[in-house]
């Protein structure tokens, strides 16, 4: 299996924000496998912090990297942060939800009244949501397990997408069985994301 980075262009290069490009051609031939992050190359902090499995699942759908958007979006973070180490992760957030064309929503809110037109004016409204709060989960964590912080900014949206997520009306997409399981884990992300400084 070969992953894609967001924003790649027929020249195998990665549009940013900024107009930087990046060649891509790496990137499209590594393995998953270098991609999957464990805790055994996890910065020491990381370590700490996450210390469960669940965090290092590649298939629990609310680890950080356990479900397609996260995983995918945490490949294209790990090769997009070495040349980009004093941007914003939202940088990389907004090329990524670009690159997927996901129709877009006001990732500070919570207010279920606002986020109500957007779920109901598209068919995968909740789909997209979810989407985009699990790769903004996949990119606080990615940068936590590569680097041992959170970006400030970004730290504080990403407890705004697991507050977005612990939402009864969003919890109940997930079905009897599982929202409960998601809930319990979604209050362990944001109790590690309390956490960093």
């Amino acid at each position: 299996m070969t992953l894609t980075a967001c924003g790649q262009t027929k020249d195998n290069t990665q549009q940013t924000s900024n107009n930087l490009s990046v060649d891509t051609t790496q990137t499209q031939t590594k393995n998953m496998s270098d991609y999957l992050p464990t805790i055994e190359k996890a910065n020491p902090v990381a370590k700490r912090l996450m210390n469960e499995e669940f965090y290092w699942s590649p298939i629990e759908e609310t680890a950080p990297f356990g479900n397609d958007d996260g995983a995918d979006t945490y490949a294209g973070f790990k090769d997009w942060r070495p040349t980009h180490k004093t941007d914003n992760p939202k940088e990389f957030l907004l090329n990524q939800i670009n690159y997927w064309g996901y129709p877009t929503f006001d990732i500070n809110e919570t207010d279920i009244e606002k986020l109500k037109p957007y779920l109901r004016q598209r068919e995968l409204g909740s789909r997209y949501m979810s989407g985009i709060d699990a790769a903004i989960v996949a990119i606080a964590f990615g940068q936590l397990y590569l680097e041992g912080t959170i970006n400030k900014d970004f730290n504080e949206i990403a407890k705004t997408a697991i507050k977005r997520e612990l939402l009864p009306e969003l919890l109940v997409l997930w079905g009897d069985t599982y929202k409960v399981e998601r809930e319990t884990q979604l209050k362990k992300l944001l109790a590690v994301l309390n956490q960093v400084d």
